[in-house]
């Protein structure tokens, strides 16, 4: 694709984009991002028409899931992002932003089959014994078959749509430039960081039309997996998969949140709700690697009563210092220590130097702390420690990091099913053994002694480094060239202020000049004239009292005069 052809294409994809929004009543929003030239011509010259009739009954955030799902793979998965963020996003939003699930047509066989072989170099007919042309389930980024191999193995074939990685792109880039626009004019934007959350975004989805991605993450839950009773993972053929072909073992079952059909096939709800929240208290505490889309439809049960897992785009990673820092919070509540806390909260990166002396953060801290402090493990739910810990931050300026909040909503979403299962379900029963091990683990010796060879190793580093450092530091004094950089806080406000100020003194400045300068044309009887008077006379008053207008109108819109 030419450069023209791209251009062509953003300028068409905008067009969709406000488009739609504008049909859910979301113009004024386009109108905030400096959109509305995309707008249809009648549309910039006379109001919006009325929103259709199903639309007016359903509220904002409704529309705003519907607006989403209409504009294809990108937004969609971009909502399912936006759902996991309870501290930037309000729970109405939530809600609904979790409902989001592809409702697209399926794409024909003819195209399946020929990305099919496009990939793997040969004939359907070469690699498989038998090819159901109807899919078993459509989304907008693939779709899935049931197949047989040559061998025999059962398998389901999920092939990516052809096209969706350009769209994918071309949505990116048109994001990249709605962040950036937010940032430098929508000020109120700038500490949501919406460009760092498009950039996090872009990584995710990237994965996600990459399904040797997908499929490395679903070899690693098999092996994590193996030889479990109560856990199945699909098996992955290698050979027949590829970026735009996934194929893995076949696998039947019941959708876990279909509790009818597991009353009817005689399974225990309890026993699973149990099997479940065990499978991911081993992936969070042991495996620190996790399926992080558990909705329902990623979840059957066999009619054995074994979890089946499907779909491993999304994968979550628990690292070493966020179970670290985890640990030492709940230690931290254990003990009443306010101080343990925000200091293992400033290591983690959820709290600012600035935001550690904030004295309304220390008595939100400290309610958090009498919350917990009187309650044995075995009644701490991690799903609900985390959410109380995550909304403290919810209304702070501190940014809270992304895998903590992907942890926190696969919790949230596994709890939902488990609740849907079993109404009595609690999870802090079955979390406790792992929270106490993790606790026990270190008042350990080894613990201590590993972490004072960690302590040691550090400053032997920090011996060795340090005179360099210095030596540096005065041989760049001595020659001149040390450079400081100083940083203000909370002078956005008065900057902005003070460039609007400029301007409109500029403007003014400019009128003025135009006033003076068509007064002296007139007086000078020049010609071409209308009625004796100057035309060039006349037409700088009129540019004069346009700008005039301009900047009058301008002024009374923001509101301070």
């Amino acid at each position: 694709m030419n450069l023209l052809d791209k251009e062509y294409s953003y300028v068409k994809r905008y067009r969709e984009i406000v488009n739609v929004m504008v049909r859910h009543g979301f113009g004024y929003l386009m109108d905030r991002f400096g959109l509305r030239p995309m707008r249809s011509f009648r549309e910039r010259i006379f109001r919006p028409g009325p929103l259709k009739e199903q639309l007016l009954i359903l509220s904002e955030a409704e529309r705003l899931r519907l607006a989403l799902q209409e504009l294809g793979p990108t937004f969609i998965k971009f909502g399912q992002i936006m759902s996991t963020r309870h501290d930037l996003v309000p729970p109405e939003y939530i809600k609904e932003l979790s409902k989001l699930q592809d409702n697209v047509p399926p794409f024909e066989y003819e195209q399946a089959k020929n990305v099919i072989e496009k990939e793997a170099g040969k004939k359907i007919e070469d690699i498989f014994l038998s090819f159901n042309n109807k899919p078993l389930a459509a989304a907008s980024i693939g779709q899935v078959y049931r197949a047989k191999l040559l061998g025999g193995e059962e398998v389901a074939v999920k092939v990516m749509r052809p096209g969706v990685e350009e769209i994918i792109e071309t949505d990116l880039a048109i994001l990249k430039s709605l962040a950036k626009f937010a940032e430098k004019h929508i000020k109120e934007s700038k500490f949501y960081n919406p460009a760092g959350f498009v950039d996090e975004f872009a990584r995710i989805i990237r994965h996600e039309v990459d399904y040797t991605h997908e499929a490395q993450n679903a070899e690693r839950f098999y092996i994590n997996f193996s030889g479990s009773t109560t856990v199945k993972i699909p098996k992955i053929y290698w050979k027949y998969t590829t970026k735009h072909v996934l194929t893995q073992e076949y696998s039947e079952g019941i959708k876990i949140s279909d509790t009818a059909q597991l009353d009817a096939a005689g399974l225990d709800r309890r026993k699973i709700t149990i099997d479940l929240a065990n499978a991911y208290l081993k992936m969070v505490f042991e495996d620190s690697f996790y399926h992080a889309d558990p909705h329902p439809g990623n979840i059957l049960v066999s009619h054995e009563g074994v979890i089946i897992f499907l779909d491993f785009g999304m994968a979550g990673y628990i690292d070493p210092m966020l179970r670290e820092k985890l640990a030492d919070i709940i230690i931290a509540v254990k003990r009443s220590d306010t101080d343990l806390l925000i200091e293992s909260l400033v290591e983690m990166g959820l709290i600012g130097d600035a935001g550690s002396e904030n004295p309304t953060l220390r008595i939100h801290l400290e309610e958090f702390i009498n919350k917990y402090y009187s309650l044995s493990t075995k009644f701490i739910d991690p799903t609900t420690f985390l959410r109380d810990l995550i909304d403290i931050f919810a209304g702070t300026r501190e940014k809270i990091p992304t895998n903590l909040m992907l942890l926190s909503k696969t919790l949230i979403i596994r709890d939902e099913i488990s609740r849907k299962l079993d109404p009595d379900h609690n999870f802090a029963e079955y979390t406790e053994p792992y929270v106490q091990k993790m606790l026990q683990e270190r008042i350990k010796f080894s613990y201590l002694m590993k972490e004072t060879s960690k302590t040691a190793l550090d400053l032997v580093h920090l011996a060795k480094i340090f005179p360099r450092r210095i030596n540096h530091v005065l041989t760049k004094l001595d020659k001149g060239t040390i450079k400081f950089r100083l940083e203000h806080q909370g002078l956005d406000t008065f900057v902005e202020e003070n460039d609007i100020m400029s301007n409109r003194l500029s403007f003014s400045m400019i009128i003025s000049a135009l006033i003076v300068g068509s007064s002296l044309i007139i007086n000078t009887r020049m010609s071409p004239s209308l009625f004796g008077v100057p035309m060039l006379g006349i037409l700088g008053f009129l540019i004069a009292g346009f700008l005039g207008l301009g900047l009058l109108f301008s002024i009374l819109r923001s509101g301070k005069w």
